[in-house]
Order: C-alpha cells, then sequence, then structure tokens
C-alpha cells in the first residue's frame, strides 16, 4: 500500500531541512582550517557567522508572508536555488574579507525563507491531529543536517580540501528544488496522485479559509505573540551562539581532534533530533487528550530548557573532556524541545497565516541571534581565550526564555474580530 501522499511531502520538507542545516553548520565545523589559512581572527570569523545571521533576518516576514499568499511550494524552490549558488560562490570569496561577509549574508537571505516557506505548506497539507509531528519531523532536518555535517564536512576536508565541502552542498540544494518540484503541489487538491479519501480527510480536518484576509499590522500588535516572540529572542540567542562556537570549542578548549569533535557533533545533534521529535509527539498527545493548546504547545517546552541549562553550566565547569561531551549532549537534547514549541506555536496563533507569523518570530529572533555568534566572539577574545564567560552569559539568556514560556498566555488571533474591528466605509 503506497504512503499517503502528506506524509511523503514532509518527507521532502524533511530531506530538505537536512540539506539546509548541512549547509548552514558546514563553515562552523570548517572555521578552524579557514582562520588558520586566512589569518583571520575569533573576533572577525564571529562577524563572519553573523553576517549570515544579518541576511538570515531579511526575508523571514517577507518569505513567509508571500509562501501564505502565493505559493509557498516555488517560494520553497527559489529560496533553495538562491542560497546554494552562494555557497558555491563561498570558497572564492575567501581571497577577501568583505566578499565573504557579502557571501555568508546572501546564504543567510535566502536560507531565511526556508522555514517559514515549510510552516506554510504543512499548514495546507496536515490536519491540526498531526501537525506537531508533521512540522517537527519536518524541522528535525535541522539536527539530523548537523549530525551529518559534522563528519560529513571533516573527512571532505581531511581527504580532499575544505573548499569542496561548499560546493558539494550547493549541488545537493539543487537536486532537491528539482525534485520538490517536480512531485509537490500547493495544496492537496491539486496534487495527481493523492486519492479522494485522503484528500477528503485531510480537507475536512483543515479550518476553512476566511473570505478576510488577517491584516499584516496584527501580528505586530498581539501582546500573546510579542511576548512568545521574546522568548524565542532569547532561545534564539543561545542556540546560534552554540552552533556556530561548539565546534571551535571542542577543538580549542577541550582539546580535540577533528575527527574526535566530529563524532562528539554526531552524539549531540542525534539526541537534538530525540529532543525534537519527541516534543512534536508529545505535543499532539497532549492536544489529543484534552490538554489545552497552552500546555500542549507551549508549557512543557519550558521544563526542557529548565533541564537543560544545568548541563551547560556543568559542561563549561568540568576539567573532563569527555564528561563536557556528555553534558553538552544532554543540554543540547533537552534544549531542542523548545524547536517542538517554536514551530508549532504559529499554527495555534492562525493557522491561515502561519508562515508569516512565524517568519515574524524568526526575524526577531534572528536579530537577537546575530548577538549571539559575534558577542561570544567578543568575550572570548578580550578575556583572553576564557570560553566559560560566554557559556555563563548563554544559561542566563536561556532562563529568561525558560520563564517567558512558564508564564505566557496564548491567545488566538482572530480573522472575525480584526475584520470587525476595522472602520466602516463612508457612504454606504
Amino acid at each position: 500500500m503506497a504512503r499517503p501522499v502528506r506524509y511523503r511531502i514532509v518527507g521532502l520538507l524533511f530531506s530538505g531541512t537536512v540539506i539546509n542545516y548541512i549547509d548552514r553548520v558546514n563553515i562552523s565545523v570548517a572555521a578552524p582550517v579557514i582562520m588558520d589559512a586566512s589569518g583571520w581572527s575569533k573576533s572577525e570569523f564571529g562577524t563572519v557567522f553573523s553576517a549570515f545571521l544579518v541576511g538570515y533576518s531579511v526575508l523571514q516576514l517577507p518569505g513567509g508572508l508571500v509562501a501564505d499568499r502565493w505559493s509557498a511550494r516555488k517560494v520553497l524552490a527559489l529560496a533553495f536555488c538562491g542560497f546554494s549558488l552562494f555557497t558555491a560562490l563561498t570558497p572564492p570569496a575567501v581571497s577577501a574579507f568583505w566578499l565573504l561577509l557579502s557571501a555568508r549574508f546572501l546564504v543567510g537571505m535566502f536560507e531565511s525563507v526556508t522555514i517559514p516557506a515549510l510552516t506554510s505548506v504543512n499548514a495546507r497539507w496536515i490536519p491540526r491531529a498531526e501537525f506537531g509531528r508533521a512540522q517537527t519531523l519536518s524541522v528535525s532536518g535541522v539536527t539530523v543536517g548537523q549530525m551529518i555535517a559534522y563528519p560529513l564536512t571533516t573527512w571532505i576536508i581531511l581527504n580532499f580540501s575544505w573548499q569542496l565541502v561548499f560546493y558539494f552542498n550547493a549541488l545537493l540544494g539543487f537536486i532537491w528544488a528539482a525534485l520538490w518540484l517536480w512531485f509537490s503541489t500547493d495544496t492537496p487538491g491539486e496534487h495527481p496522485h493523492i486519492d479522494a479519501a485522503e484528500r477528503s480527510y485531510i480537507e475536512s480536518n483543515l479550518p476553512a479559509r476566511p473570505a478576510v484576509s488577517l491584516p499584516l499590522r496584527t501580528v505586530f500588535t498581539s501582546a500573546s505573540l510579542l511576548t512568545v516572540t521574546l522568548a524565542y529572542m532569547c532561545f534564539a540567542y543561545v542556540l546560534w551562539m552554540f552552533l556556530f562556537w561548539f565546534p571551535t570549542y571542542l577543538v580549542e578548549a577541550r582539546g580535540m581532534s577533528l575527527g574526535v569533535m566530529g563524532t562528539v557533533g554526531i552524539f549531540m545533534h542525534g539526541a537534538s533530533f530525540l529532543g525534537v521529535i519527541g516534543a512534536g509527539m508529545l505535543s499532539d498527545w497532549l492536544l489529543r487528550n484534552g490538554w489545552s493548546a497552552q500546555f500542549a504547545r507551549v508549557r512543557f517546552g519550558a521544563f526542557g530548557l529548565t533541564l537543560a541549562l544545568p548541563c551547560l553550566i556543568l559542561a563549561a565547569q568540568t576539567s573532563s573532556p569527555l564528561t563536557c561531551a556528555v553534558f553538552l549532549v544532554l543540554f543540547y537534547g533537552l534544549f531542542s524541545m523548545g524547536i517542538g514549541v517554536f514551530t508549532t506555536v504559529a499554527l495555534e496563533f492562525n493557522p491561515h497565516q502561519s508562515g508569516a507569523i512565524f517568519g515574524m518570530m524568526n526575524t526577531l529572533g534572528t536579530f537577537a541571534g546575530i548577538l549571539g555568534p559575534w558577542s561570544a566572539g567578543q568575550m572570548i577574545e578580550r578575556s583572553g581565550g576564557d570560553w566559560t564567560i560566554p557559556l555563563f552569559v548563554a544559561t542566563g539568556v536561556g532562563a529568561v526564555s525558560a520563564l517567558i514560556l512558564f508564564v505566557v498566555k496564548i491567545r488566538k488571533i482572530e480573522i472575525d474580530d480584526v475584520a470587525r474591528a476595522e472602520p466602516a466605509e463612508s457612504g454606504s
């Protein structure tokens, strides 16, 4: 019996996210080699990391808005072609600092569209009771991509060259875009291979699209949404600091070789995969069994963050590299439960504008995330190589995120309420 088409759509989204994050992490794994070859300092390379995040903030909201109102399928394909092109241009860009900054900015700009567009695709294809699992499986490619990126990137560098890493990743992106355009459609009704039973099931379990669109201003005036976004900003600060500097930390502060660092990366991102998938499955289970969206989509994730942060402190304090690695694996697995919260909650605010809502959240989250790798580079440089300072700062910022998730109350943004609030037309 053939798999339901919606499962294959989610499978493609998962594989796309894997490729996306292999592409995103490759420069952090290659950073020690590139810094040796170029002579750039940690503070300069922290700026390179942040250039990606500046670009990553540019099209989050516009990309989600266009995906919601036009074609999420085409937006996603265009994004993959764009970031793959500028990934391929990264090696020659290393010849000049400003060229590398520009290339990483443009990689980030095109990648910024992917998760909002993915969210929009799932909102059109996946019934609400399955959305948590589908969305977190789709985005769990972020962890699998990183898990693959560590050994793959180090193997390519050790056996060929660091430049080949970027050319190989770019090729994967172009291949995925072609497969996506060949198989996917924007809605179940357009797909030529979906059977009547599956189409009926999906369409009967999706909310009807209203005649009145949600005005974009409501995304920026919802106190509940802005509060969740503040929590996400704190979460993103920690996430991006950790992702970009983790490989260099293990190599320089803990004395690990590239090969050992890659092995630790596999375990760390494997734990993250379990955290993301587990969060999505638990969220759907709670929702189906009568728990409120408040708890099922938000609050339980705060427990994961709360349990994760002490592991980061213990990793910074231990003198044993092996014990440090164990605590970092535990930290990232628990911390990644937050990804399950922040990537599914947009549907609870408004399912028809989920791409734009998550785009807004990710835009502001990225602005905070820009500070993560940049500030870590500055703190390490100015403290004479003391890595504990950025880890303690990250713990404090993460605690703020968890606290907000415990106390925030989710309020759905109702289109009918907004429409009634609009001033009546004169002369009628």
